[in-house]
């Protein structure tokens, strides 16, 4: 049994620190993108307000020029232009060139004045010039990447540049940034990623083993003690055989073992009872013997049914019990593993959101125990209740555990919903729904709560999951599609019980893969 234990405990360790270091690897990758995405874009937004800026100039120059002559107005806006450098790394500059691929100005290359480079294609054989001229031409110009010499370390890097046209002097006027700096923001990126992640896994093992350990210990402590108790309970069975004696049951552990010699009491002592009627009856006339013997026939019988009625009441309950159990088990190891997590690494946001997720799991099993115990017992009487207000509500109750199985909650509810229910029996009815959805629906999807009024209220409850396998047997007792999920399988006959008991009609749809789980209300709105 500890070896059974064990090794499911390192498959789950192993399970969760794979899971963990998948996830954390996915955030990373997303957040690199969005870094490069955001990086580009910040480039690309700055270039254009360098280059509309010196379209303004040159315009302004343009439209005030007096009597100059059209080259002597152009020879001052270049000489202009040249000054205007942002020293951002050494190769922020205005370029300008005709329409015909000739450099106008090029403060970085001035050798290249008066040239015509029209032709001239990168290491990728791209016609840089011309691409520049073609794009400047659109309505609010463009961009194009290419590869350029970048003067400070004299080496072939990547650019990109926008460009756009003054017609009024056939210019194409431009300006363009280097994109290798991101490259290096990124590899440091990385490297500190694979630290804090090397550190984070050596923590999460160390974590584990400790707690491997303890349970190890927990449940050889409980070994002996169940050896100890059982040696007990033997000697003590032994000494009642042997002298008649009851069995001492104080300071025995187990609650089982004690339940059994309660059981060997009671039979002791019916024993002792049935002996002093057998001695009495031994005493009396033939008749009197026949008719005490025929009772005594009638209690056996009645004691056997006794006996095998508390057997079977003790299975079923020990059954419910145990499921109970295993299903309050996941959501408190839910909170336990992000307790030690917060010890570790501090407090964050994504822990708390599990917790709360973890919590509210146990609370809606806790509900669904109370209600199955007392419903049979209790008469639950109807009020009128705000429908769309206590809808809302319970959605906003399951957010942070969809949070948990990265699902997202959309809403669509009527205003002013009006429904006469017992709010307990109202909310199982929700709880049932919005809990299977949590459980059942594929990851990264959508579940869809709506409540419309059409000539009644339409409740439904849409999720991304597997197409159904039995929708006869899916709302009977302890059904369930699928085992792994966990559960009393009892959640969608609770629906089904109240549903007719209230009137209202249940219909199952798939379309398009999705589930819909579809309830018409019998009900007005206020």
């Amino acid at each position: 049994m500890q070896l059974i234990v064990v090794v499911s405990f390192v498959l789950f360790a192993s399970l969760l620190i794979a899971f963990i270091s998948y996830s954390e690897y996915t955030d990373f990758q997303k957040s690199i993108g969005q870094f490069k995405q955001e990086f580009l874009q910040k480039q690309k937004q700055l270039i254009k307000q360098e280059t509309l800026r010196a379209l303004r100039f040159i315009d302004y120059k343009y439209q005030h020029r007096g009597n100059k002559s059209l080259e002597a107005l152009k020879k001052e806006i270049v000489d202009a232009i040249e000054h205007m450098r942002n020293e951002r790394d050494g190769t922020g500059y205005i370029f300008i060139y005709t329409f015909d691929g000739v450099n106008v100005a090029d403060p970085i290359l001035k050798e290249n004045h008066g040239k015509n480079l029209i032709g001239f294609k990168d290491s990728n054989g791209k016609l840089v010039i011309k691409e520049l001229i073609d794009v400047s031409k659109r309505g609010d110009g463009g961009y194009v990447e290419y590869i350029w010499n970048k003067p400070l370390v004299n080496k072939l890097a990547p650019k990109i540049s926008y460009a756009k046209s003054y017609e009024k002097l056939g210019w194409m006027v431009g300006s363009g940034v280097y994109l290798d700096t991101i490259e290096s923001i990124v590899r440091q990126r990385e490297h500190d990623y694979r630290e804090k992640m090397a550190s984070y896994l050596i923590k999460l093992i160390a974590l584990s083993l400790l707690f491997l350990l303890v349970t190890i210990a927990i449940l050889q402590y409980f070994a002996h003690l169940r050896e100890k108790s059982l040696l007990k309970i033997r000697d003590r069975f032994y000494s009642a055989a042997v002298d008649k004696s009851y069995i001492k049951t104080s300071d025995l552990f187990f609650r089982e073992l004690k339940e059994i010699a309660d059981y060997a009491n009671e039979m002791l002592k019916i024993l002792q009872e049935r002996n002093r009627k057998i001695e009495e009856l031994n005493r009396t006339l033939e008749n009197r013997v026949l008719k005490k013997t025929q009772s005594l026939n009638l209690q056996n019988r009645q004691l056997l049914e006794a006996k095998n009625r508390g057997e079977q009441l003790l299975q079923n309950q020990e059954k419910f019990l145990k499921t109970a159990i295993h299903e309050i088990n996941t959501p408190l190891s839910i909170i336990l593993t992000n307790i030690d997590l917060l010890a570790m690494d501090g407090i964050t946001s994504r822990e708390l959101a599990n917790i709360e997720s973890g919590i509210k799991i146990i609370q809606n099993v806790y509900d669904e125990l109370v209600y199955i115990v007392q419903k049979d017992r209790l008469e639950y009487r109807r009020e009128s209740i705000d429908l769309s207000g206590f809808l809302q509500e319970r959605v906003e109750f399951f957010s942070s555990i969809a949070l948990g199985n990265h699902l997202q909650l959309h809403t669509k509810i009527d205003k002013n919903l009006q429904l006469n229910i017992n709010p307990i029996e109202l909310q199982r009815l929700i709880d049932n729904n919005l809990s299977n959805a949590m459980k059942y629906s594929k990851p990264y999807s959508v579940v869809t709560v709506s409540a419309l009024w059409e000539e009644a209220i339409i409740l439904e409850f849409s999720t991304k999951s597997k197409p159904i396998k039995s929708q006869e047997s899916l709302f009977e007792p302890h059904y369930q599609e699928e085992l792994n999920k966990g559960g009393f399988g009892l959640g969608l006959s609770l629906v089904k019980e109240i549903c007719q008991k209230y009137g209202y009609t249940i219909e199952l749809l798939h379309s398009e893969g999705y589930n819909i789980f579809r309830y018409r209300l019998k009900e007005h709105t206020a």
